[in-house]
């Protein structure tokens, strides 16, 4: 997750450009064997949540 944050505490996504997010896509799914899918969050998280659970 790619996120904006000035305390470390309260966050907000941060807006990648396509074509960014469709290279790191394209790379994963054509190098890591299993991998067929990849998603990317782009939900603002409050206080203490910044972790992928």
């Amino acid at each position: 997750r790619v996120v904006d944050a000035s305390d470390g505490m309260t966050a907000t996504f941060s807006h990648l450009p396509y074509e960014v997010l469709e290279n790191i896509s394209r790379r994963i799914i054509n190098e890591v064997e299993g991998i067929n899918r990849v998603v990317y969050d782009i939900s603002s998280k409050p206080p203490a949540t910044i972790e992928w659970e």
